[in-house]
């Protein structure tokens, strides 16, 4: 007789923990989009296109999505920096395609993983994820 519960016991996803984790980061993201493009726009010499932050949320959703699947058993604060950290750098990594200079790109890093820690962290706490 198979035990309903065990897949919940060994860590296993279903579904419904698949779309709520999806949501999640979708909001983490989309907030952090909304933050970012306000943090460009109040430093004059770091204007980027503004498709970017569509992209961004789209494209960081994805990535966020597995990485939080990665993480997801830590703490939050743990999980929150190590999130931030790997986002930050692939928003970086982008950056840098895009040809960016380097001071931009170390700005922007400081900047963009201070608030996806701020954001993610609220995220998962208030969540409870």
């Amino acid at each position: 007789m198979k035990d309903k519960n065990a897949g919940k016991k060994r860590g296993n996803l279903g579904p419904k923990q698949i779309s709520l984790i999806l949501i999640l980061i979708l909001e983490i993201m989309l907030v952090f989009a909304v933050l970012d493009y306000f943090a460009h726009a109040l430093i004059n010499l770091s204007q980027v296109p503004t498709y970017y932050f569509g992209d961004e949320a789209i494209y960081g959703t994805i990535l966020g999505f597995f990485v939080y699947l990665i993480i997801r058993k830590n703490r939050i604060l743990p999980k929150s920096i190590v999130f931030s950290a790997v986002m930050a750098l692939a928003i970086q990594a982008a950056y840098i395609i895009l040809g960016y200079s380097l001071n931009f790109v170390i700005a922007f890093f400081v900047i963009d993983f201070a608030l996806l820690l701020l954001v993610s962290y609220f995220g998962f706490k208030i969540k409870k994820m």
